[in-house]
């Protein structure tokens, strides 16, 4: 039998990590965060590098998945890996059966779809997973878990149909943003009774490669207030507040510093604000 490879590890140092992110450290070592990681390729990991045999749990029960999930972010050195919950997301199918929203139109485009759209109730999110996290996580170790208002309105409406929406119907625009946002606020608040809850992980892409999707004020006016009062809670409960955003955001980082009080963003392209160029503009903030 062929030996599984070594690789050497790094080691969790969540302390360090948490330091360096309130900018009272400078790192021994980069700290590593992925926005997530493909089922495939954990799985090659978990054959590569013969993972299995860390994990103690029978194949056969829900906790197998969760300890492998800790197997595979322990090796790669990664103090904080995101986790989904069942019931956290809005399943949004594309008109023409696809899974994923369409550019075009989405299930609520009139008054009578907002009130005949199937909402989620937040009561019934499962939070099996973070229960067994609480137990079984080693010290070093924490999870985060995205909450977003914008992506989910876009799934919801449709991208060009929001366009058009807000000259047309400004106020169903903010009927649905409330809805959205509240469930989010609401979950984020279930989220900080967590100890392993890291950081509470906005995700709402705003932007691409040259600017926002559409005028700054907008996304202020509708969104990033939900951000801040999601942010305001994670913070009162001591857990941190990451935001994500593909794109030039520039325009936005202001209100995200000052207002939203963000303590991370993630992500950096080299064709749009190098990471060393965002540390030159905003690192000291």
């Amino acid at each position: 039998m062929n030996r599984a490879p070594e690789l050497d590890p790094l080691v969790p140092d969540l302390a360090e990590l948490r330091r360096t992110l309130l900018r009272q450290v400078e790192p021994r070592r980069v700290h590593f965060f992925e926005h997530g990681i493909a089922d495939n390729v954990k799985a090659a990991i978990v054959e590569r590098f013969d993972l299995r045999r860390k994990v103690t749990v029978a194949p056969t029960q829900p906790e197998f998945a969760w300890a492998q999930e800790i197997a595979v972010q322990e090796l790669l050195g990664q103090e904080v890996f995101r986790v989904w919950l069942p019931g956290a997301e809005y399943r949004v199918a594309g008109s023409r059966g696809i899974t994923w929203g369409e550019e075009h139109t989405g299930p609520i485009q009139t008054w009578d779809d907002l009130e005949r759209y199937a909402w989620p109730d937040p009561q019934a999110i499962a939070y099996a997973e973070l229960e067994w996290y609480e137990r079984h996580l080693p010290a070093e170790m924490g999870v985060v878990h995205v909450v977003k208002v914008w992506e989910v309105v876009r799934e919801l409406i449709g991208f060009e149909a929001f366009c058009l929406l807000l000259q047309e119907d400004p106020r169903l625009i903010a009927e649905v943003t409330r809805r959205v946002g509240e469930f989010h606020l609401t979950l984020t608040r279930s989220l900080c009774d967590f100890r392993r809850v890291f950081a509470i992980y906005a995700a709402d892409d705003f932007a691409f490669k040259t600017g926002t999707f559409f005028a700054p004020e907008t996304i202020i006016d509708l969104f990033l207030g939900w951000h801040e009062r999601m942010a305001r809670c994670a913070h009162d409960h001591g857990k941190l507040f990451f935001f994500h955003s593909c794109g030039k955001v520039d325009a936005l980082m202001n209100y995200l510093i000052d207002r939203v009080r963000i303590d991370a963003k993630h992500s950096f392209e080299d064709t749009v604000v190098p990471v060393t160029e965002a540390k030159r503009r905003w690192g000291e903030r």
